[in-house]
């Protein structure tokens, strides 16, 4: 397809385009975009070829960082963002993208307060000082706090899966949001989300403390926890669950929504649903953590839709 640029935006200063693409890019990094908002993007890209130059430059400067998207960030962070958006120019967010400092910044207090993080599409084991064993999910962060009485861990952002050293002497818990899970035996994952932690037990037991309430959950059980306190326990197929820390995805009979938001984990861009209604109509599937676009053609013919693909690895879904 042939941009060409149109009369009413050649008075546009190439100032003004990097501030419009600045405030593009973080605003959809940062998830923020209703499909209306989407939608306005595209048709701002395909109006001017400077646009789609500009844009592409700053996810270049941003990607040349190595940091992690904005998505990962914490949700404290996203309620300051949204505060203070209107109050910060496009010039000063475009200044930052040039300079290379802006992918860092927003995801600043995680890389402050973190031990160990990773990046999208990566995945990474740490022995601890215990012999304990930290798997991180793709786009994760854990800060590690190791003392005589207890060792804790602290879950920043992303999923983790725990193989615990034994000492009684020492409890090992996992602070996520609001609550903390303690190993009573050796392997679980606890996955720190917006607004809705889980556990899950892959071996043995763990007792999971949120909002004044406790459970215990044993072996092929998990739980959901967040301000309103702990769901019911329920089953998971052990195997599904820890998919990942073999490198694949397993979806079984999931809400398209949820295998979207288990996709933008590992694709390097992002994924967008523009009609809600595709959220609801369910998938099943298993494919490679490191070939989103096989998931995403697999998609396309399962559910008959289609996939717009635009620079820096946007891809929309849509009837």
């Amino acid at each position: 397809m042939v941009i060409r640029q149109s009369p009413e935006t050649e008075a546009a200063s190439d100032g003004d385009i990097r501030q419009t693409a600045a405030r593009w890019l973080t605003e959809r990094d940062a998830g923020t975009l209703t499909p209306a908002e989407m939608a306005e993007l595209v048709r701002w890209l395909a109006a001017d070829v400077r646009h789609r130059a500009a844009f592409e430059r700053l996810e270049t400067v941003w990607a040349q960082m190595g940091a992690a998207p904005v998505e990962g960030a914490l949700e404290r962070q996203r309620r300051i963002r949204r505060r203070r958006f209107g109050q910060v120019t496009g010039a000063a967010l475009a200044a930052c993208l040039t300079l290379g400092v802006a992918g860092a910044a927003y995801d600043l207090p995680t890389r402050l307060g973190a031990d160990y993080m990773t990046a999208t599409g990566e995945t990474r084991q740490i022995r601890l000082e215990d012999g304990s064993v930290i798997h991180l999910n793709s786009q994760a962060a854990v800060a590690v706090n190791y003392a005589p009485e207890r060792r804790t861990v602290r879950l920043l952002k992303g999923e983790a899966a725990f193989t615990v050293a034994k000492d009684a002497a020492r409890p090992f818990t996992v602070e996520a949001g609001n609550g903390a899970t303690t190993a009573l035996g050796t392997e679980f994952i606890v996955r720190h989300d917006r607004a809705q932690h889980q556990v899950f037990v892959t071996e043995h037991s763990v007792r999971v403390e949120a909002a004044s309430h406790h459970i215990t959950l044993g072996e092929g059980e998990g739980v959901n926890y967040g301000a309103q306190g702990l769901t019911k326990a329920y089953r998971l197929e052990v195997a599904d669950a820890s998919a990942w820390m073999r490198g694949r995805l397993v979806f079984a009979d999931r809400p398209l929504g949820d295998v979207v938001r288990e996709l933008n984990l590992y694709h390097k861009g992002r994924i967008v649903i523009t009609d809600q209604a595709l959220s609801r109509q369910r998938f099943s599937g298993s494919f490679r953590t490191d070939d989103t676009r096989a998931a995403l053609t697999a998609i396309e013919m399962a559910l008959m839709i289609r996939t717009t693909r635009l620079p820096g690895g946007l891809v929309l879904l849509h009837p």
